[in-house]
């Protein structure tokens, strides 16, 4: 049968190289959401700075390694996080940076994860390093994309790198089947294939979670600061009880005929 794609141009390209590639790097849609949270993370890392009777402040985020001691790099990220989710703004302002991209690729009946994650890596910080990995092997959605928004350049080794689409799936066949039986054999047979995905301050990534991806130590002279957060279509099946919506995703777009219908599956006992 003939099928006929409604989609607009744009999404259908957007399409296209999303699902080749496993990524879309795009111009943040909201400059001002982007300066404001950038300015929030550098105020509070200033604060924690002062509370804990250090002189010098961060003026670049880029040079916050001059400033932050290696061995309270944790601490201080787990500040900002809490800081940051703190406010319930948050979420909506993060949103804001790519709402048109995600709609365009995930749909306009969207779940959001509960939190929006703070990533900072130093310069030779080992403890920084995120090994090869797929989200969905550690439970979360197939369905999911991830909005990946840098608060420095991230280039070389300090920017995150991903496995396309089909040689991710090839590698997952492979384990099944037993002939790579380790993410760190993965790892071996993969690794003349990564590439660093270069994204300005500025530019948002999007990226397929189910690709494999991870990032390496960055011998750069510069740190790298980003958020991230998952988004998935609110309808979309839930494959682990962990990640059902409530516990992990809250729905920040729904439409009233998904209201209708629900009210009605309730009334007609269709459910329990």
């Amino acid at each position: 049968m003939h099928h006929t794609s409604f989609l607009t141009k744009e999404d259908r390209d957007r399409a296209e190289q999303f699902l080749n590639n496993g990524y879309i790097i795009h111009a943040c849609e909201s400059m001002d959401s982007l300066h404001e949270l950038r300015g929030t993370i550098m105020n509070q890392a200033n604060e924690w700075l002062a509370e804990h009777h250090e002189k010098s402040r961060i003026v670049s985020l880029a040079d916050s390694h001059q400033v932050v001691p290696e061995e309270r790099i944790n601490e201080l990220r787990l500040r900002l996080f809490t800081g940051l989710n703190a406010n319930p703004d948050t979420r909506l302002s993060y949103f804001s940076l790519a709402s048109n991209l995600i709609q365009s690729l995930v749909g306009n009946e969207l779940a959001m994860q509960n939190k929006v994650n703070v990533s900072i890596q130093q310069p030779l910080d080992q403890s920084s390093v995120l090994e090869l990995h797929s989200d969905v092997w550690t439970g979360d959605s197939p369905f999911q994309v991830v909005l990946w928004v840098p608060l420095t350049d991230a280039s070389d080794t300090n920017a995150m790198f991903l496995l396309s689409p089909s040689e991710s799936r090839v590698a997952y066949k492979k384990s099944r089947q037993g002939e790579l039986d380790s993410m760190a054999a993965i790892h071996e047979a993969y690794k003349s294939q990564f590439r660093p995905i270069e994204v300005r301050y500025g530019e948002v990534l999007l990226f397929d979670s189910n690709c494999l991806h991870g990032n390496q130590l960055n011998t750069t002279t510069t740190t790298r600061w980003s958020f991230n957060c998952r988004f998935v279509s609110l309808l979309a099946p839930s494959t682990t009880p962990e990640r059902r919506l409530g516990s992990f995703y809250t729905p920040i777009m729904v439409r009233p005929a998904t209201v209708m219908g629900i009210r009605a599956v309730e009334a007609l006992g269709l459910v329990d």
